[in-house]
């Protein structure tokens, strides 16, 4: 199984830089913010280290997890993008067959990436996420009314 860890957001204001922490122990973990220097807290639950289940944020008070394809979005939205206007390009020449060609192209790979990508633990209140989990049967895919009770 691979290494538990955890990725939060620098709680500091105006940085927001991005903390990343390997666990390997319940307790007290301390993290610097690499962008601001920021020494950051973070209470790891004992489920948490010893049986890779998440029952609360290390770095919150939140109590309420989501889970998501590990896939950066941006990347997923750039294919997206780019796939359209090749196709949208091609059906503007009338090139029928090179669109569908493309699209089903963004499809097999959008195929390979769902069958390949890992699945990322992360809490409605503060973001933060935790890969190298246990799957946890009360943790759902992301719900937007939940998602509301957390103003960002």
């Amino acid at each position: 199984m691979s290494k538990l860890s955890i990725l939060r957001r620098c709680p500091k204001a105006p940085c927001h830089g991005r903390i990343a922490t390997t666990v390997e122990r319940a307790g007290t973990v301390e993290a610097v913010c690499p962008v601001c220097n920021e020494p950051v807290k973070l209470e790891v639950p004992d489920e948490l280290a010893t049986e890779r289940r998440v029952p609360r944020c290390a770095a919150c008070p939140g109590r309420e997890f989501f889970i998501r394809k590990d896939f950066p979005q941006k990347i997923g939205l750039l294919l997206v993008v780019v796939f359209g206007i090749v196709a949208t390009v091609f059906y503007a020449k009338q090139q029928i067959g090179m669109t569908f060609a493309t699209l089903a192209t963004v499809v097999v790979i959008d195929a390979a990436i769902y069958l390949f990508v890992g699945k990322v633990t992360v809490c409605y209140r503060c973001r933060t996420e935790y890969r190298g989990v246990a799957k946890n049967p009360e943790h759902e895919g992301f719900d937007l009314a939940t998602s509301e009770k957390y103003p960002r």
